[in-house]
């Protein structure tokens, strides 16, 4: 049997040289990269091998028995070839390196695909991480109304596909006006593009199964429940910009401000709108405090009332195939239930099919939080045939104890004065009959409703400690009682941290209510495949 070249075959200097051609500069056989790979870019981190067919044991398992002389020899060999390669390959690997194999007769027969492989992982490698794009870029979250951050993190998200469009020319001028070093589209020159490794605890999918947009998105609750269900938002509206500190944090996007003061012409498609509209003037605790103070509430207020008018005009204009607002449990009886009856006929004029429920959400996690949940769904679109029911739990699965951290900081027990005040308070309300007071959780239950108001003096959830005053929860510990993962960053002080959570929804109850929404979307894009949507067609079809 004739020689077998180790290096400088044919087809690894047939590979090597359209690669230099290409303008691709690399090392041959470099002796400092473990394994010695036939071309390696070291700087990104890239090993390139062509292995011979033969030598290597391709599709061994059955190749093995076409040996016919000197089987023991050849057997022993190639298989230490094989375990080698593995060697190797796990090794570069584990020290970030990206290992690209090909058998001599794939850049024979598919020179082309081989090339495209490499160039792709060129691009890749040479790709910035978001937190380098963030700095090089000045994106930091400061005051209120940073437009201009908001289009250029919403057009870097959705750079290549459709929703680009909507973002693109302030984006760009955003990103000239910098030193940014900027790579420029071929097919369309005014086309800025910034390849991203999103280094965020929660990135964008790659290959989205629908379209969302997040109104009123305080840190992203909904969103991190809708991503997790494969879905990719395009676009988001939140006015507080400490909120917008949060949210850009965790998803690597700034979101836009005032929800008046968009144009619903500049909102992408979408398939579900999400909105968490404000809770204040149709909580009960709201409602009360503006009557003391001779205001108006509901809808008659002239600051929050008539932002529900903000959801109408987009689902007017956009038409998504379902919805999902959630509100106070109040909602349902404020104003002697005349506020709902508004809303719900508002959202039936515009051909949805309405199902509500108040649900609870220490079914999900250990806290006692009713929310009044409401899904619509296209009736031009699902005839009203949609078979989508709440999710409904009889266990609760948790208990506070559960999200307790096991060591906490000395600042978060009361001091002896505030814990003096809070039992005096109690004590002066209890003996005139009413049930203000503060509250001391039980380990092994449920806790009270937590509030934006927890950062005064946390009051609603007390945790009991042995030998001394009790304290508030953590921030973090608020994020695991509303179901936010531990890798959930919180860049913001306690203070706003305690509003934000106390604001947030319990993310996995809304995770549970979306794999019911989205079911449904799923049974109508198979019934639709080949049908187009009367308002426009493939919204959902992954290229987006």
């Amino acid at each position: 049997m004739r020689a077998i070249k180790s290096k400088n075959t044919k087809m690894e200097v047939k590979l090597a040289k359209e690669l230099w051609r290409r303008g691709y500069r690399y090392r041959k056989n470099n002796k400092d990269v473990f394994g010695k790979p036939d071309l390696t870019f070291k700087k990104l981190k890239i090993a390139i091998f062509v292995d011979g067919e033969f030598f290597h044991g391709k599709d061994w398992s059955t190749q093995k028995y076409r040996i016919k002389s000197n089987r023991e020899f050849w057997w022993k060999k190639i298989e230490g070839n094989i375990a080698r390669d593995k060697k190797v390959n796990a090794q570069l690997r584990n020290n970030g390196w990206k290992v690209l194999r090909f058998w001599s007769k794939e850049i024979h027969k598919e020179f082309e695909i081989c090339l495209k492989k490499i160039e792709e992982e060129i691009k890749k490698s040479k790709m910035l991480k978001y937190s380098e794009v963030k700095e090089l870029l000045n994106i930091n979250v400061t005051k209120p109304e940073q437009t201009e951050l908001a289009y250029l993190t919403h057009y870097l998200q959705s750079q290549g596909n459709a929703s680009a469009n909507h973002f693109k020319e302030p984006a760009t001028e955003y990103i000239k006006d910098s030193d940014f070093d900027l790579q420029v589209n071929e097919k369309d020159p005014n086309q800025i593009t910034i390849p991203i490794k999103w280094d965020v605890p929660y990135p964008p999918p790659k290959k989205p199964k629908f379209k969302f947009i997040d109104l009123f998105a305080g840190i992203g609750g909904f969103r991190l429940a809708f991503q997790k269900l494969g879905g990719k938002c395009v676009f988001t509206s939140e006015w507080n910009h400490f909120a917008q500190k949060t949210y850009e944090a965790n998803f690597g996007e700034v979101p836009f401000g005032d929800i008046t003061k968009i144009d619903e012409e500049n909102v992408p498609d979408h398939d579900i709108l999400i909105a968490g509209f404000p809770c204040q003037p149709f909580s009960i605790a709201g409602v009360s405090k503006k009557n003391a103070l001779g205001r108006q509430h509901g809808f008659k207020d002239e600051t929050q009332g008539t932002l529900f008018f903000d959801i109408v005009r987009i689902l007017e204009k956009k038409k998504p195939k379902t919805f999902l607002l959630e509100n106070v449990k109040n909602l349902v009886s404020h104003d002697k239930g005349k506020t709902f009856i508004v809303i719900r006929e508002a959202l039936k004029e515009l051909g949805y099919n309405i199902h509500y429920k108040v649900l609870d959400g220490k079914y999900y996690v250990p806290q006692h939080r009713e929310r009044i949940l409401i899904v619509g769904f296209r009736e031009d679109l699902f005839k009203g045939k949609e078979e989508f029911e709440f999710p409904e739990k009889e266990e609760v699965p948790y208990v506070l104890e559960d999200i307790l951290k096991k060591e906490v900081e000395d600042k978060y027990t009361l001091s002896d004065k505030l814990w003096k005040y809070l039992q005096d308070y109690a004590a002066k309300h209890k003996a005139k009959g009413n049930g203000f007071g503060f509250g001391l959780a039980n380990m092994d239950g449920v806790t009270r409703t937590l509030s934006a108001r927890y950062y005064k003096d946390g009051s609603e959830i007390l945790i009991p400690q042995e030998g001394k005053n009790p304290r508030r929860l953590t921030p973090r510990e608020c994020a695991r009682l509303q179901g936010y993962p531990d890798n959930f960053l919180i860049p913001v002080s306690d203070n706003q941290a305690y509003k934000q959570f106390g604001n947030s929804v319990v993310s996995p109850l809304m995770e549970a209510v979306g794999e019911n929404i989205v079911i449904e979307i799923e049974k109508l894009n198979g019934r639709n495949s080949s049908e187009s949507d009367p308002v426009r067609s493939g919204v959902t079809d992954g290229l987006l």
